[in-house]
């Protein structure tokens, strides 16, 4: 889901960039509602075919399926980026921006008239997934109902979208008193402060937005509570509440932890995490989770968005702005450059941090619950259940969140063998020192330069 948010801002991007190039009567109707119905499709029927293609000739059990499959996906990254060009060109060749704006001209907040600009973006990315969906049913790995597939993707979509509509809001409603207005202008540093307070927000109340993903219900297994309650006071992990999503057709097998601080944080399992595992299993996977608040990677994932802010802010004074200068001016050309700061921090930077994140969880699970032999299993079962493939080349590993499960299992076994470099990852990791001194650092930088 990273991947699609992704998309998604750095069309937010390209469109906030825009600026009309033609005079508002100019615009031709009919060849753009034509090339955006296009642009919004292609991507899409053309991943269907691919892969039709690829996957036809595979039985439903086939062992190549999962890295024909996993291929597949990573084409989809392609097609993503086709339809984002596609996106582009309607931008700013074809002036859509305008069009909605002339359609939408009773909407008095003009930053969320021009965000209604980015809905056929939506469309293509939904349908992408949708292809990808009709792929999987087309060769039998599949019985998710499309409408639930569809609905659960959604609502992922729209997570990153929330605090960027808030920000818009408030800052239409900001620009229609003039005194506040210059005031924030006046002092840049607000619209900075603004952004964070709805990133915490949206950290704090990541549980509440989570449970709107679908039906949640309190763990009724007594029994299993019991024994992650035993966990938690050995492990000194505080939680509000653990949940079970019910994943319906989608059969999903996952669990994950939620919530910057303790009254607001939740643990969250799959209804087919507690059919498939067993109670061991099913504790290694919680302590792992337990081992994501021990060593403070919620808060550490804040202060990283938070220093995203401030880096960007330097690397356009000391990196882009220079190069830009030398090239015609463009607005594409500035969308480029964030767009490039952008997947250096959170695709690279971000990847390498949450995969060192996520060996650090693995560790303490084992540790916690005494028992590698169970966290395997449960790894194991996890790649079958999810269709994971269970080892992929480091090229590709590197655009990732998590690590391959033969390297989570590999790394295992070194710990039970008490190797040396399993030991770097007890106590707090020198990327996260660093990443805390680093923020009052650049916050020193931009106030030297003025900003």
């Amino acid at each position: 889901m990273r991947q699609i948010s992704l998309i998604l801002i750095a069309g937010f991007i390209f469109l906030f960039s825009f600026e009309p190039t033609i005079n508002d009567r100019e615009i031709y109707r009919s060849l753009i509602l034509l090339f955006t119905a296009a642009s919004t499709v292609t991507p899409s029927v053309l991943l269907y075919l691919l892969g039709r293609f690829t996957t036809k000739t595979l039985a439903s059990n086939s062992a190549d399926f999962l890295h024909r499959r996993f291929r597949i996906n990573q084409a989809a990254i392609g097609f993503d980026l086709l339809g984002i060009a596609g996106f582009v060109c309607n931008v700013y060749i074809l002036n859509f921006p305008v069009l909605v704006h002339q359609t939408l001209h009773f909407v008095n907040l003009p930053r969320i008239r021009h965000a209604f600009s980015i809905l056929p973006l939506i469309a293509g990315l939904m349908l992408i997934r949708l292809a990808l969906y009709e792929i999987d049913r087309s060769a039998r790995r599949s019985t998710a109902k499309r409408l639930e597939f569809l609905s659960v993707h959604f609502k992922f979509l729209i997570f990153p979208l929330l605090p960027l509509l808030i920000y818009f809001i408030l800052l239409d409603l900001i620009d229609g008193f003039p005194e506040t207005e210059r005031f924030f202008v006046e002092h840049t540093y607000l619209f900075l402060a603004l952004m964070a307070l709805l990133v915490l927000l949206m950290y704090i109340y990541a549980p509440l937005l989570v449970s709107r993903i679908g039906k949640m219900l309190p763990l009724a297994d007594m029994s299993l509570k019991e024994k992650i309650s035993r966990l938690a006071v050995q492990g000194k992990i505080r939680y509000k509440k653990i949940v079970v999503w019910q994943t319906g057709s989608l059969s999903i097998a996952n669990a994950a932890v939620a919530g910057i601080v303790r009254w607001s944080r939740q643990i969250f399992l799959t209804d087919a995490l507690l059919t498939h595992f067993s109670d061991d299993e099913i504790e290694t996977i919680v302590a792992h989770e337990f081992g994501h608040v021990r060593y403070n990677h919620i808060p550490t994932y804040f202060i990283f968005s938070m220093t995203y802010f401030l880096g960007y802010a330097i690397f356009s004074i000391y990196v882009g702005g220079p190069i830009l200068s030398l090239l015609p001016e463009s607005a594409i050309l500035t969308s480029i450059e964030a767009i490039v700061f952008l997947f250096l921090y959170f695709v690279l930077l971000f990847g390498y941090l949450s995969r060192r994140f996520e060996h650090q969880a693995d560790l303490y699970a084992v540790e916690l619950t005494g028992n590698p032999e169970a966290f395997k299993s449960a790894l194991c079962r996890l790649s079958r259940l999810n269709f994971i493939p269970y080892s992929i080349q480091r090229v590709f590993e590197i655009f990732h969140t998590h690590p391959s499960i033969h390297r989570r299992i590999e790394l295992i076994d070194r710990y039970e063998e008490k190797d040396s470099r399993s030991l770097r990852y007890q106590g707090y990791l020198v990327e996260v020192k660093i990443l805390f001194v680093l923020l009052p650092v650049l916050m020193f930088i931009l106030l030297l330069y003025g900003w």
